[in-house]
């Protein structure tokens, strides 16, 4: 089975889909769930806070300086 959902958003049309088995037993307040969680995710990578922004820029900045640390000759 398929679920099919969509939310519009400050940031355009989030479209996804929940591929589950026919008897998935799930509620539909965990489906909503789901996929509210999906949403969340999604709004968190097209817009992220100034901490995720830091975070970020920390990382490439570690990433960066290990790419260009000198290599020990033996």
């Amino acid at each position: 089975m398929q679920i099919i959902f969509k939310f519009d958003t400050p940031f355009g049309s989030f479209c996804d889909a929940l591929n589950l088995p026919d008897d998935h037993g799930l509620t539909d307040e965990q489906l909503e769930a789901m996929k509210q969680e999906r949403l969340t995710n999604w709004l968190a990578v097209v817009n992220p806070s100034p901490e995720q922004i830091e975070a970020m820029r920390l990382e490439q900045l570690a990433f960066e300086e290990a790419a260009v640390e000198p290599t020990e000759e033996v």
